[in-house]
């Protein structure tokens, strides 16, 4: 059998065009080997909507079985709800079978440990050594070991308890994109004071109205159509496997993912003990501002979703976890990113308070000045490094707060930025904040005019 394609594998999970790329022959390679890595007897899986998911599950449980392993199938689910049933299972390990928010042409795998644990980015390089220099022989098939359980009811309860207070009674629109929240949505909200008008909830593996990344303003575009002719509130727009959400408001446009953390951070602060939340380097002063009065603390951490679980799973202090992506980590929910849990907590955050959200973005966008990411295409690595030693010099002269978590972090009182080289692509992006408008706009015109000569 030929070896594995090596450009499936990514930091944090494994994807890749189908068939060309990630295929039912990669598939069942890969769950033999994980099988081998987990050092596991008992796997969970679980898959999306994705017109190829079900052949590489059937791929899948031939690998696993083929290792005298069980298998339980949780069949068609959320990526959150896959964590869910994970954590809350006695498994070994488990495989979500997703590509996630990108297009329908592709597929992949997200690999989880026991406890619902991610690989660390060292274990997937470990991981992706191992499969890569194995030898695969053709086996003949065992006898199928698969126990099959729904999760769905137990995951839409769990949630559900996360409902502590009555919710303003509000107008909003939830789209699905024909991914997999829509499962789910219309049973938590239900018998709620919220009206939520659902669109695209239909699970659909062509993804027929629109592809589910929400960060693409043509992908918004429905969504913000329905929120003006219903005369919505807000609306909420999910990415394929719904880990993650946009949030818009009555306009249609889409509310800084560091104001929804903010208002998240706020609401489970003085909810909870706990004090600490956790954000990365692109995040917005807000978030600091909003949990101070109540004794929160920011720490900061690398982009991706995954560094900012382990690292909140090593602290039992951390209560909340965000990503500017719309990734939204629960500390009391196994630490999982779920989008429909964010727009609850979203929710509940706007519902106790005396303004509106109108008033809250108005407030925001009056005092934080935020250039949406700029991306500069670079030739190679080491042109970023060049890049960033340049600027970490200029501004350190300048008299600057230097912060190198994850790229280059500058901070001075009334502006800072950050600049950091794609780990997929080549191109570096800059993200930039200021106290003022025409702050913003000298320092953006600035900083391009400095990486583009650099």
């Amino acid at each position: 059998m030929n070896q594995i394609n090596q450009d499936v594998f990514h930091a944090y999970d494994i994807r890749g065009a189908y068939p060309q790329e990630f295929n039912e022959e990669t598939a069942y390679k890969i769950a033999r080997v994980f099988v081998k890595y987990s050092q596991a007897k008992q796997i969970l899986v679980g898959r999306d909507i994705r017109l190829s998911s079900e052949k590489l599950l059937k791929s899948i449980i031939n690998g696993i079985n083929s290792q005298g392993v069980e298998i339980i199938d949780i069949g068609l689910c959320s990526t959150p709800c896959f964590y869910f049933a994970v954590a809350n299972s006695d498994v070994d390990a488990g495989l979500m079978i997703t590509a996630s928010h990108a297009g329908k042409e592709f597929n992949g795998l997200k690999p989880y440990l026991k406890g619902g644990v991610p690989l660390s980015k060292e274990q997937m390089t470990e991981f992706k050594n191992i499969a890569l220099n194995s030898e695969f022989s053709v086996l003949s098939s065992n006898e199928e070991k698969i126990i099959k359980k729904d999760f769905t009811q137990i995951y839409v309860s769990t949630i559900r308890k996360f409902i502590k207070n009555e919710f303003k009674p509000l107008k909003v629109v939830s789209d699905a994109g024909n991914g997999m929240a829509g499962l789910y949505i219309k049973e938590i909200f239900s018998g709620t004071n919220l009206d939520v008008i659902s669109i695209f909830d239909e699970p659909n593996g062509n993804f027929p109205n629109h592809e589910t990344n929400p960060k693409i303003p043509d992908n918004r575009q429905k969504l913000t159509e329905k929120i003006i002719s219903e005369k919505a509130d807000l609306g909420f727009m999910f990415d394929g496997d719904a880990d993650r959400v946009y949030v818009l408001n009555r306009e249609g446009k889409v509310i800084d993912p560091s104001l929804v953390s903010a208002l998240i951070s706020q609401y489970l602060i003085n909810q909870s003990q706990k004090k600490k939340i956790l954000i990365e380097v692109r995040t917005s002063q807000v978030v600091n501002d909003f949990i101070e009065k109540f004794g929160g603390k920011a720490e900061i951490s690398a982009c991706w979703t995954i560094p900012i679980k382990l690292k909140m799973r090593a602290d039992s202090e951390f209560i909340f976890g965000s990503e500017t992506s719309g990734h939204y980590i629960f500390a009391d929910f196994y630490w999982i990113d779920d989008g429909i849990l964010a727009m609850l907590n979203f929710l509940q955050a706007i519902s106790i308070k005396k303004e509106t959200i109108d008033e809250i973005i108005q407030d925001f966008q009056k005092r934080y000045f935020i250039i949406e990411e700029i991306n500069f295409e670079i030739k190679n690595s080491e042109q970023a490094k060049e890049i960033l030693n340049a600027l970490e010099n200029k501004y350190k002269k300048e008299g600057a707060a230097i912060l190198k978590i994850d790229g280059l972090s500058v901070k001075f009182p009334d502006w800072r930025f950050n600049l950091r080289a794609s780990e997929t692509e080549p191109l570096i992006r800059l993200n930039l904040e200021a106290k003022t408008k025409e702050l913003m706009e000298t320092k953006k015109q600035e900083l391009t005019e400095l990486i583009r000569v650099s």
